[in-house]
């Protein structure tokens, strides 16, 4: 489901803050979650992210939020920005599901999409388990980057892309 409303946003907030501390917490001091979710998940970064062309998406598992997942649709790709699962929903199929949804809107002629030809992110070498849920539904290592994210954190991360399968 789209996020439009204040509601929603602030739901999201909330959730990335659950996901963000919980997960990450192996990964990256918390300092530096606090800082990425301040410059990247608050309810203002979201609202300027969304005026900038990214699309956020609540994932829901029965009527609940689950999780999210962030695109922009760029000339022949699509970025996927975020795709966070809440602990208890993990290992139940929804970044599969997920992903699947997005070989519908960009692989399906009737979608008008059919000009994005693969889905890219990023993700950081240490979080292993994200790197082989991502290998598992396709997508390939293509480079490392370090970058700098500002407030003195790099982020080291893999580039990934897979092609979206058409229909």
């Amino acid at each position: 489901m789209p996020v439009a409303t204040d509601k929603q946003v602030k739901e999201i907030e909330e959730a990335a803050y659950n996901v963000w501390h919980n997960y990450y917490k192996d990964i990256f001091p918390p300092e530096q979650i606090d800082y990425m979710l301040g410059k990247y998940q608050s309810k203002e970064a979201l609202r300027r992210q969304m005026s900038e062309g990214y699309i956020y998406y609540m994932l829901l598992a029965d009527d609940k939020l689950a999780g999210y997942m962030c695109l922009l649709p760029q000339s022949n790709a699509v970025f996927l920005s975020r795709l966070y699962i809440k602990a208890e929903y993990r290992r139940q199929g929804l970044a599969k599901k997920a992903i699947a949804h997005m070989d519908v809107v960009f692989g399906t002629p009737d979608a008008g999409m059919t000009h994005i030809k693969k889905i890219v992110l990023r993700v950081e070498r240490q979080n292993s388990f994200a790197i082989n849920v991502y290998e598992h539904l396709g997508f390939r290592k293509v480079r490392s980057e370090d970058r700098d994210i500002g407030g003195g954190y790099v982020c080291n991360e893999y580039i990934m892309e897979r092609n979206i399968i058409t229909k």
